[in-house]
């Protein structure tokens, strides 16, 4: 999948997500095609410095989420970037839509934006771990290309967005991360969901 679109030398924008197989999924996807990742700088400098390094060793570029200016500018040079939109990112750039059961998650509007200044095909990536005897260890599983995304309409946009989230979380959704509190930010006038 990744090779039939990235052939068309336009960028690919891969939609990950934040799961227990997160770092290997993007060591393999370093070493079997050029792929940069988004990541948001440890606060730690050490860490920074260790969390770079060892990403980079297997080929992928590591780029500032807040960079979204460069990370167009790569994809329109025909670059693959990696992108994992299914955090809460507060209400700046965001909208609210339905994730799983609940109705109200904020979900980034940027990632709609992205894909329509670069006009790059969109695929999505989850490396899970396989439990069952006989199958490989690990699978990194890469989508078919997302058709009619984005479509215009910030909503549909969104919602679309959480249910290709919801689909690749639910490959192994033991293996998801759901400590991050994915329901923090909540439209005025609703309480906590974690209260």
């Amino acid at each position: 999948n990744f090779n039939d679109v990235y052939d068309k030398n336009n960028g690919v924008l891969i939609i990950g997500i934040h799961s227990m197989s997160l770092e290997l999924g993007g060591r393999v996807m370093g070493l079997c095609f050029p792929v940069n990742a988004m990541y948001r700088p440890h606060n730690n400098k050490a860490m920074e410095y260790i969390q770079t390094r060892c990403r980079s060793r297997s080929g992928s570029g590591m780029i500032d989420r807040k960079n979204l200016k460069f990370m167009v500018s790569e994809l329109k040079r025909g670059q693959a970037i990696w992108f994992a939109p299914d955090q809460d990112f507060g209400t700046k750039g965001t909208i609210f839509a339905p994730f799983f059961l609940v109705a109200n998650a904020s979900t980034s509007k940027g990632v709609a934006a992205i894909a329509k200044l670069s006009k790059s095909p969109i695929l999505t990536a989850t490396m899970i771990r396989n439990n069952e005897s006989g199958k490989r260890p690990y699978e990194l599983i890469i989508g078919k290309e997302i058709a009619d995304f984005p479509c215009g309409d910030d909503l549909a946009d969104a919602e679309k967005l959480n249910q290709i989230i919801e689909a690749e979380i639910m490959h192994a959704p033991d293996q998801y991360l759901w400590a991050h509190r994915r329901f923090k930010t909540r439209p005025p006038g609703e309480n906590s969901l974690y209260k």
